[in-house]
């Protein structure tokens, strides 16, 4: 197992992945999705969105944000999923395919890239749908034998069908994302503006497929190069909100999820040491510094909690004292201008001002991971 670059030598795989999960907010421990979850929801045609599905099954309701992950087994490799439900903040997706990229870097996989696309809402569906027949119509030829009695009742099924099977005719045909719906346009922008502000760097894949009645609006992917020097697609995810509204009643609630395939069996479990360093942010440009942060705390094996998912000082505050962190980092509009911090010592309330390049040096001289 490949232990990181820096900080304490020779770290399990394992312990990587417990650490980078408590970094981005999955501090319970992991669910075991049993397989007969699996089975249920295995109409999918991709395992991992079978297990992001199992995983939103699994998961409590709860007031606001809450955060989630979960452990399952694919013949001999392992599969992690994350979810986070109950917020539409478009930090959501960013916390997921960074915590997924982060865990896919230490497994050894390299040349990462992130792809998106959004097949909108439901009205942006019909959209496409009908454009989809429409073409199929108007070119027959573009459609393969096997497939012609099913496109005038089904295109979309036929289009999917295509896509898996690498058919050259898809280029030719609609793309869902110029189908979108004003609002899920703006969905898709405000996800990817974000994404830019917090270096998450990506590239539109409109060919990404979606799940009928289990995946709505964003979707993306993560490529990477194993150590075979095979291209693969390690992760894949987007929103599941029609899952989680089945899973928990009528009333509709935002659910994304991502889920990514590991070789071999990983035993996870949760972080056992108490955080370091606890990071709360005042403000918008404050929770983009604070997202940022994060990669390099734990890479310094620094282990840090945050709660980039309120937004309340007090609750932030309560949160990182009631985690038992020995520092809280404190974030405003001035610090995120001037790239520091106001930390705090929780026994004795001293605080000071330092700059981010310098608080993993800091907290970690009493606390390591």
């Amino acid at each position: 197992m490949r232990s990181i670059e820096k900080g304490k030598q020779n770290e399990s795989l394992e312990q990587s992945i417990a650490r980078i999960a408590y970094a981005y907010g999955f501090t319970t421990q992991p669910a075991t999705i049993p397989r007969r979850a699996l089975v249920a929801t295995s109409a999918t045609t991709n395992q991992k969105t079978t297990a992001s599905v199992a995983l939103v099954n699994l998961a409590q309701s709860g007031k606001g944000p809450t955060q989630s992950w979960g452990v399952s087994r694919k013949g001999t490799g392992t599969l992690l999923s994350f979810g986070i439900f109950s917020t539409r903040h478009a930090i959501a997706p960013a916390i997921v395919i960074k915590t997924a990229l982060s865990i896919v870097d230490v497994a050894g996989f390299t040349d990462l890239s992130v792809l998106v696309s959004s097949v909108g809402d439901a009205e942006s569906r019909k959209r496409f749908t009908r454009e989809l027949g429409n073409f199929f119509k108007k070119h027959p030829e573009a459609i393969p034998e096997d497939l012609k009695q099913i496109t005038p009742h089904d295109p979309d099924s036929a289009y999917r069908t295509m896509i898996m099977r690498n058919d050259p005719g898809v280029e030719q045909m609609p793309r869902s994302i110029d189908y979108l719906s004003e609002n899920s346009r703006k969905t898709m922008l405000s996800t990817l503006s974000l994404f830019e502000s917090v270096g998450i760097a990506y590239s539109i894949q409109s060919r990404l497929i979606a799940e009928p009645g289990i995946e709505s609006e964003l979707l993306f992917a993560i490529e990477g190069t194993n150590k075979k020097g095979e291209r693969v697609r390690v992760a894949s995810g987007g929103r599941y909100d029609e899952c989680a509204k089945r899973a928990r009643g009528t009333q509709a609630e935002p659910a994304v999820a991502i889920s990514l395939e590991m070789q071999g069996r990983v035993d996870i479990d949760s972080l056992d040491d108490e955080p370091a360093c606890f990071i709360v942010h005042v403000g918008d440009a404050a929770k983009l510094r604070s997202f940022a942060l994060l990669e390099a705390l734990w890479r310094a094996q620094v282990a840090v909690g945050q709660a980039l998912m309120l937004d309340s000082l007090r609750d932030q505050v309560q949160k990182g004292t009631d985690s038992g962190s020995k520092y809280i980092a404190i974030i405003g509009q001035r610090e995120a201008l001037d790239q520091t911090a106001i930390v705090r010592s929780v026994v004795t309330q001293a605080q000071m001002t330092l700059p981010l390049d310098k608080l993993a040096q800091y907290v970690s001289r009493g606390h390591r991971a």
